[in-house]
């Protein structure tokens, strides 16, 4: 097994499927640490054992602690792996100042440059409470532990002096300016652990700042996802309606051509027939009596009503392929207003039909073709006068005005029979009409010069209550 391998090993102990990001990253420094402080003793004993062999130096304690400490470590492991991560957690914060630093001084192993150093070790290992505790869901052990660091701080000197076994030089010199010394240990300790927990609350609150961006995140991604869902939903929507059409189409197509060919085909036969003897030969003109050729006649007028009607319906066809391109210009309302006002004025007058139009504001105008825009709302008030037809007192408006979201509105609205929702659901359909004789291409045609505007034709009726169409550019 590679190092690496051992590291990410010692790395997980103890680390539980059901844990946080927080606590995983806790207990996985809690394991470095020990892991790091294990291997280094072990360089350490490494070294001490053969300069001792060589000197022939006695075992004292300071060698000894080193081995304390190896077994801490490993025991601090085992405690991790069997998953009592908190335990070896406190163990690490509490207990290595009690083997390294406490230990000794109270069984009187004491050197004069203990007095140097130990405040400082003392200091270092504090931080250890810092990295293992959390200082808000760990708030009373967080605490203790820096209070725990720093009454040893302000006392490990006494300790040493009270409980040496040899008296030092280094302790009178010290006591000439003992205050001084304490002091800058003191402030040391807090200036240190005030600048950690600074950071540490600064790291907890763009913590924070970053789990309430990434709920937002994933709130706005569920979004995106129902959005896709949605959009995906009705691009299948849209493919069923589009394959209907085209099938509604195809069968309007169909019947319209074999309305005008069985007709065609049957009379063409029978006319046949006439022209023909028993053995299938032509007959003479002067053996064909007279009601056969009337017969014949008769159904060849039959065939040229079909033939143009089947001629119509194909131009009709066309003309919802062939529009021309708008040319975009201004124009005006009102002036477009006047010109087919001059168109219906005669109707409305022999319709009885009430009409009145309103622009606002005045001069209010729109970017469009006006011979294409015309042709649309021509159209509409063709069927708007229709739809009246029996009514007794028809009102007829032509309204312009611009809406709260600045696009252009113009609506014709009449108070005629209405549209049922059934009609509504298929009244842009090409070929689709409710009255007889009727192409069912208008209002096919008036929505596509107005998506040829980048524009749209809606409508909102209710059988009963009239109709309003509405031009949205």
């Amino acid at each position: 097994m590679s190092m690496k391998n051992i590291w990410k090993y010692i790395s997980n102990l103890g680390i539980r499927e059901d844990d946080n990001e927080s606590a995983r990253r806790t207990i996985m420094l809690n394991n470095k640490l020990n892991f790091a402080m294990l291997i280094s003793l072990v360089l350490l004993l490494i070294y001490v054992i053969p300069s001792m062999l060589f000197t022939n130096k006695p075992i004292s304690y300071s060698n000894l602690r080193i081995v304390i400490l190896i077994g801490f470590n490993f025991l601090n492991l085992s405690v991790a792996g069997f998953g009592l991560t908190k335990l070896s957690r406190l163990m690490l914060v509490f207990i290595p100042p009690v083997i390294f630093l406490l230990g000794p001084t109270f069984f009187g192993y004491v050197e004069e440059e203990s007095y140097t150093y130990y405040p400082y070790v003392l200091i270092c290992t504090s931080i250890i409470p810092q990295l293992l505790l959390h200082p808000k869901n760990e708030r009373f052990l967080f605490w203790l532990s820096i209070a725990y660091y720093f009454v040893m701080v302000l006392f490990i000197d006494w300790f040493m002096v009270h409980f040496q076994t040899t008296q030092f030089p280094i302790v009178d010199r010290i006591n000439t300016f003992y205050a001084f010394y304490k002091i800058a240990q003191i402030v040391l300790f807090i200036f240190v652990h005030a600048c950690i927990y600074y950071l540490l609350m600064l790291n907890f609150r763009f913590e924070d700042e970053l789990h309430r961006k990434n709920r937002e995140l994933d709130k706005q991604n569920l979004e995106l996802i129902n959005q896709k869902s949605e959009i995906e939903f009705q691009k299948d929507e849209l493919v069923r309606k589009e394959t209907s059409t085209w099938q509604k189409l195809v069968n309007i197509i169909s019947h319209e051509i074999l309305n005008s060919a069985i007709p065609i085909t049957n009379l063409a036969g029978m006319g046949s027939q006439m022209l023909e003897d028993e053995s299938g030969a032509v007959l003479k003109p002067t053996k064909i009596d007279g009601e056969a050729i009337e017969d014949i006649h008769h159904g060849l007028k039959i065939i040229e009503s079909r033939t143009r009607a089947l001629i119509n319906f194909v131009t009709s066809t066309k003309s919802l392929t062939h529009i021309p391109s708008p040319i975009i210009r201004q124009i005006r309302i009102g002036e477009l207003f006047d010109r087919i006002i001059v168109l219906f004025q005669p109707r409305f007058k022999e319709k009885g039909i009430q009409f009145e139009k309103h622009i606002n504001p005045p001069d209010l105008t729109v970017d469009a073709d006006m011979e294409l825009i015309e042709n649309v709302i021509i159209n509409l008030i063709l069927n708007a006068i229709e739809a009246m037809e029996d009514i007794p007192v028809a009102r007829l408006s032509l309204v312009a005005e611009k809406s709260e979201l600045n696009q252009v509105h113009i609506s014709v609205t009449d108070n005629g029979k209405g549209i049922s929702d059934d009609v509504l659901e298929h009244i842009f359909l090409p070929y689709y009409s409710t009255k007889p004789n009727n192409s069912g291409i208008g209002l096919s045609l008036a929505q596509q010069i107005m998506m040829l505007h980048n524009a749209r034709l809606e409508v909102t009726s209710k059988p009963g209550e009239g109709a309003i169409f509405t031009m949205i550019f």
